[in-house]
Order: C-alpha cells, then sequence, then structure tokens
C-alpha cells in the first residue's frame, strides 16, 4: 500500500531563551503544521529552517545554510525565490511533500510603527498537497487533478471525489468488493483515508490500485454527525436534503474532504458544485489490473501516450479534455444514457457546418472552471476574469450559432444538446458579469493583480484621476508652479524634499512682499534657510498627500473591481 503522507519533525522547536523574535514566530506557525514542509515568507525569499530545510535542499538541489543557533546547535536554513516558488513548489509535490505557505501578511512599515523589534505579521495561507493544487502552472491543462476519500460504514463503502481546480464533487456508494475499481476510475492524486482503515485488507487493495498518495485521517473525522456538520458549513446550507439520499459512508468520505479542505485552504471556501451522486448501476465497474490491461487512459508503462484516450481525443478545449477523459475512464451502463448521448452525436455528425463552427467557437473560449476556483480561493488575478469573459462571450456566441436550428420542431436539437444550450443562456448576473468585463477590462491584463493595469481607462473616474496624478505628477506640478508665479508675481521654482514633501522656493529678496503680507497671503511660510525662503499652498499641500498616495489608491480602486473581488459560482 501506498506510505501515507507524513513527515513528522524530529527536531524538538521549542522556543529557548536565546530565541529571536522571527524564529519564534516561526515555531509558532510551524507547531500549527508539524507534517508540512514550512515556507516562510522573508522578504523576497520563502525560507525553510531546521529538517525542512534539510530535505528541501535534498529534493530541490538547493544550497543549504545555517542562520542563528537553536539550543546551542546551528540551524540549518534553505530558501527558494518568490517569484520562482511555482515551479520548486511543483516538484515538491511530485515528490509527495505537503508544503504550507505562510505569508507576510501586512507591510513592513506597518509593523515598525510597533515599536524597532516588532515582527510583521505572518500566517499560513494554504497547505499545498497533490490533491488540492489550482495554478495552471503546476496542472495538466488536459487532465483532472483530483483529491478523494474512501470511508466504510455499516458494510457499505463510498468514495468522495473533489477536483478543487474546477470545483466539481462526485460521490459513490458501492459494495466493499467494487471500492477497487470505484476509486481507480477517478484516478486521484491524493486519497484520505481514516487511520483505523489502514489494516482493513479490502482498504489495503483499493489503496494499491489507486496510483495517489494516501494521507492517513483521524478515525473521529469520519463519523457522520461531524462529517454531516462539516459539509453542511462547507456549502453553506443547514441541510443536506437537496442533494440527494446519502448512505452513511458516503456522508463520512464527503467530511473527510470538508475537513482537509477547511485545513488546506486555510478557512477559505471554495466554489463548488452540489456533489454529483453516481448510482452503482451508472457505471461500468472495472476493476485496476482490468484497467491497466485494456490501456484505457494510461498505458501499461502510466504513459497517456499510446492508450485508447490518446488515440480518440480530437477535444480543442482543456475542459472537453479533462471531461472526455472522465467518461472513457467511467462508462455508462444506463441504456437511456447512453442512447442520449448518441442522439446527440448523430445529430451533429449530419451536420458539418455547424459542427466546424462550433469546434472553432469552442477554441477562442478559455478555462472558466478552473479560473473561477482560483478567484473563489483567492488565488486568481486579471488574467483569470480575461478568462471568464472569454468563456462567456463564447457561451453568447454558441447560444447564436444554434439559434436557427434549436426554433426547428422537427430538426431540432435532441435533449442533450438542448440542456447544454440551457446553461450557456446568459441571464442574470452572468448577463451582467459580461457587460461589465468586456467595459471594464483590459483586453490582455496583466498576470497579477498587485501590478496594477487591469481596469479599462474611463471605466472608474476616480481610477483615472488617481492615475494621472501617479503618471502626470509633473506636469501637474509644473502646471501648479507657473499657476503660483501667476498669482504672487514671484520666480518661484516647486522642489521636493523628505521632509517638507512638495514646496514653493524663491530667494530671499523675492520673499520679502510675501512674508510682509503675513497670514492673509494663500503663501504660507514653511522654511528659510541662506539664500532662499519657502514656501506652500493649501492646494499644493493637498496634491503633495494626493500625489504619494496615488499609487496605492490606484491599486486599491483596481482591487475593488467588482469581479475580482466578487467572482461567479462554478454552478
Amino acid at each position: 500500500m501506498n506510505a501515507p503522507l507524513s513527515h513528522p519533525p524530529k527536531t524538538d522547536l521549542k522556543p529557548d531563551a536565546g530565541t529571536t523574535p522571527v524564529m519564534a514566530q516561526y515555531l509558532s506557525v510551524k507547531a500549527t503544521q508539524p507534517e508540512a514542509m514550512l515556507f516562510f515568507r522573508m522578504g523576497d525569499f520563502y525560507e525553510l529552517f531546521f529538517e525542512d530545510a534539510q530535505k528541501a535542499a535534498a529534493a530541490l538541489g538547493i544550497a543549504l545554510t545555517k542562520r542563528g543557533k537553536h539550543q546551542g546547535e546551528d540551524i540549518p536554513m534553505a530558501g527558494v525565490p518568490v517569484h520562482a516558488m511555482d515551479g520548486y513548489l511543483a516538484r515538491l509535490i511530485r515528490q509527495g511533500f505537503k508544503v504550507a505557505v505562510c505569508e507576510q501578511l501586512e507591510d513592513p512599515a506597518e509593523a515598525k510603527k510597533r515599536g524597532s523589534k516588532a515582527v510583521v505579521h505572518r500566517d499560513i495561507v494554504r497547505v499545498v498537497t497533490p490533491g488540492t493544487l489550482t495554478e495552471d502552472t503546476l496542472l495538466d491543462a488536459r487532465g483532472a487533478n483530483r483529491l478523494a476519500a474512501v470511508a466504510i460504514r455499516k458494510g457499505r463503502a463510498a468514495v468522495a471525489v473533489v477536483e478543487l481546480s474546477a470545483g466539481v464533487v462526485d460521490s459513490v456508494a458501492c459494495d466493499l468488493s467494487d471500492l477497487g475499481a470505484a476509486l481507480a476510475a477517478f484516478r486521484p492524486s491524493e486519497v484520505l483515508v481514516p487511520d483505523r482503515l489502514f489494516s482493513d485488507e479490502t482498504m489495503k487493495g483499493a489503496l494499491d490500485g489507486s496510483g495517489g498518495v494516501v494521507q492517513a485521517m483521524p478515525q473521529a473525522l469520519a463519523e457522520p454527525v461531524g462529517a454531516k456538520d462539516r459539509v453542511q458549513r462547507l456549502y453553506g446550507v443547514s441541510a443536506l436534503d437537496g442533494f440527494g439520499a446519502f448512505e452513511e459512508a458516503e456522508i463520512s468520505a464527503l467530511g473527510l474532504i470538508a475537513a482537509y479542505l477547511e485545513t488546506t485552504q486555510a478557512g477559505k471556501i471554495p466554489a463548488l458544485t452540489p456533489p454529483r451522486r453516481s448510482g452503482e448501476s451508472g457505471f461500468l465497474a472495472i476493476d485496476p489490473a482490468t484497467r491497466l490491461s485494456l490501456e484505457i487512459d494510461r498505458t501499461q508503462r502510466g504513459e497517456r501516450d499510446g492508450s485508447l484516450l490518446h488515440a480518440i481525443d480530437r477535444t480543442v478545449t482543456s475542459g472537453g479534455a479533462r471531461a472526455l477523459a472522465e467518461r472513457v475512464s467511467r462508462p455508462l451502463r444506463d441504456p437511456a444514457a447512453i442512447n442520449a448521448g448518441l442522439d446527440a452525436v448523430e445529430w451533429l455528425l449530419e451536420r458539418r457546418d455547424l459542427r466546424r463552427n462550433l469546434r472553432e467557437s469552442l477554441r477562442a473560449s478559455a478555462d472558466v472552471a478552473r479560473a473561477t476556483s482560483r478567484l473563489a480561493l483567492g488565488r486568481g488575478g486579471p488574467r483569470d476574469l480575461a478568462a471568464i469573459r472569454s468563456g462567456l462571450k463564447t457561451a453568447e456566441g454558441l447560444n447564436a450559432l444554434f439559434a436557427a436550428s434549436a426554433n426547428d420542431p422537427l430538426t431540432g436539437p435532441p435533449a442533450r444538446v438542448t440542456a447544454c444550450l440551457d446553461r450557456l443562456a446568459l441571464e442574470g448576473d452572468l448577463s451582467h458579469l459580461l457587460a461589465e468585463l468586456a467595459d471594464g477590462l483590459m483586453d490582455e491584463p496583466p498576470h497579477l493583480a498587485r501590478d496594477g493595469g487591469y481596469v479599462n481607462p474611463g471605466h472608474r473616474p476616480e481610477l483615472d484621476a488617481a492615475r494621472t496624478l501617479r503618471d502626470d505628477s509633473r506636469k501637474i506640478i509644473a502646471e501648479l508652479e507657473a499657476k503660483a508665479v501667476a498669482d504672487s508675481g514671484v520666480a518661484f521654482k516647486v522642489r521636493h524634499n523628505a521632509v517638507l514633501g512638495y514646496f514653493l522656493e524663491t530667494s530671499a529678496k523675492a520673499a520679502e512682499p510675501l512674508l510682509r503680507a503675513g497670514p492673509d497671503s494663500p503663501f504660507i511660510h514653511r522654511q528659510t534657510l541662506a539664500n532662499q525662503v519657502r514656501f506652500t499652498t493649501v492646494e499644493l499641500s493637498e496634491l503633495d498627500a494626493k500625489i504619494s498616495q496615488a499609487g496605492h489608491r490606484a491599486l486599491a480602486i483596481e482591487a475593488a473591481f467588482p469581479a475580482l473581488s466578487s467572482p461567479v459560482s462554478p454552478s
């Protein structure tokens, strides 16, 4: 059976009298995730310490150094640059490690206000495991990445599966003898198992054929009452009746998923579809040995090339490729469902032009499911909004493409195609979202929201004003300087320093009339030097504050772009 994903620390990680404030913070955070490798953000690097550093250095081939002492011994240290984290993270996950990412949650300047020795607030923002990846850089675009959980209750088994990157949840109840086939059909990257089941022979066989890394979970998390509460909390409902009649084993498996997501996503609630229940009679059960022999989605060497899926895959979107893989891996048994699919294929096969136009339209789409999931988890960015805009435009175009055929009572599309078109209809919130994205989002936005520059000029007047101050401050200052010279008749020059900010400077002789004017003058005396006198005005002081804050204000206004702060659910 696959070894559990567990790396218990051997070092006694407790603060001592010589522990620095930063190291004390590290030890406190590490204690919350002792089995995970901790990426501890320090400026432009994620630092690793103690055994984590030693393991990372060996796994990644990076330098192992030391920093300070703990309990009289040198502290091993290794680090990876923030900008290159995804590459290193992918390599660690492929080797079976679990990684906790601890970020700086405030500006170092804010920490300094609390005192010179104050430590920047940091905390874990997520725990990355093989089954909870969401970043495109860590995922196969054409393959699903699933987290599964298994449970056994009253002689019945269940498999719950979530594809977090797409927000899709499945639940299957089956006989114990079919557990291995049910689990193998999903090809999970990671499998959650109650620790008491590790001695169960049926479970051992099922896990051996799953191919996923196994994560042991406390048995208490699989108890139906607590599991039900966690699933309801995950979906924000008071009862699960609306999702279907679940068996106890299914509730237990779904509860393990909910508990794991609560921990790994650091409290963020993912956007998930309601669980799709699959009856035992709905899909063909294929045991792992037969599946391997048939080379359905992987050859016996574990490669996609050469498999049945590789031979027939002509999909033009990543979501379509994943859907095809799922259907090939879990063949239907229900004649009615099979015939409904064949009717849709036959109808499209007879309409070559429509089929060609459909494929061309789909090529212009993007991976909306994964973009939505990242946005819901707070990991999305402007390009994910662009992906949603692209997907919504494609949906709009597909409805128009099928409009003529849909109105023909004799040759109109069959039920399967009609159901798909109904889901593509843009009404209410979706229509409003598309309009907002089309008007407000740049055609080619940057990858990261923190870079700014993704909201179109003219969409928000206050954003345009902030950008003008930020980008054209020299022109604005020159205009204000000219106005001050015209109003006073004095040869002013606008200067700037860190103490006074912007100010008006002139010679001592030229300043004499303004100094004699006293408090009635709009020019306020700030400083007298040997040969120069410095003034300000109310307008210049206000402009100084606005210019210094313009860049931050522009980013804050863009961050409040509604589509970025309130993504649409995938359901």
